[in-house]
């Protein structure tokens, strides 16, 4: 008998918890994400050696992490600094970081890249399994930052995206990664990753932070529904 009380009071425990709709509640704390980490700036002897082309220091910190202990605070320079010497007989003005508008004028735009040819590789170059790439950045100035980053396959097809970066905020970048395919790359086959400033009219050096570099979604998933908005 008292074996039967107690399997009673648990279908009434479990039909109370259906009735309240708790046990969709349990089911969406325990949905997880398909996460796969490219750099999470978690171990400075691994993680920062990307290849700056001496313009841009990247460096463990502890302030403004979004994901473990540390992330990268990246100091972007001017065309007059460096942060290691310069190749001599070499311009900046020749690099293929500065960009000119339609009125002539030069934008300095410092880049970190990680590749197959950076001290820190970009290891992870299977993308196909995931539906976005995503990256925290923090903005360390007061004034907004425009920001640049290019995709490159192992075919040479390229993708390039830009934004802004908020002032003393992270900015959380989101690529679907729908958007590489529409132009061409093959995301089983990705090779360089890059990340860059538009430093005109900013303080020298410029400070951002980066964090948690990493693919997330399930292509395996069908795609969610888009909702119609009501009329």
């Amino acid at each position: 008998m008292q074996i039967l009380g107690i399997l009673l009071v648990l279908v009434l425990l479990y039909a109370l918890v259906v009735g309240l709709g708790l046990s969709r509640v349990f089911k969406r704390h325990k949905t997880t994400t398909k996460t796969l980490m490219i750099d999470d700036f978690e171990y400075p002897r691994d993680d920062f050696d990307w290849t700056t082309g001496g313009y841009a220091k990247v460096e463990p910190s502890t302030e403004n992490q979004t994901h473990g202990k540390k992330c990268a605070k990246v100091s972007f320079f001017s065309t007059q600094q460096f942060y290691v010497t310069p190749v001599p007989g070499v311009s900046p003005m020749n690099s293929s970081q500065v960009f000119y508008s339609a009125a002539g004028q030069a934008s300095w735009r410092p880049e970190i890249t990680l590749d197959n040819t950076s001290v820190t590789k970009l290891s992870v170059y299977e993308w196909q399994e995931y539906t976005d790439l995503k990256l925290d950045v923090f903005n360390d100035q007061i004034q907004p930052v425009t920001y640049y980053i290019q995709i490159v396959d192992s075919h040479a097809f390229v993708y390039k995206t830009s934004g802004v970066l908020t002032p003393k905020k992270v900015t959380n970048i989101s690529i679907p990664l729908d958007e590489l395919i529409k132009e061409r790359l093959d995301l089983a086959n990705i090779r360089t990753f890059k990340f860059a400033v538009d430093m005109a009219g900013l303080p020298e050096p410029l400070v951002v932070y980066l964090d948690n570099l990493r693919l997330e979604g399930d292509a395996s998933l069908p795609a969610p529904k888009k909702e119609t908005p009501k009329k």
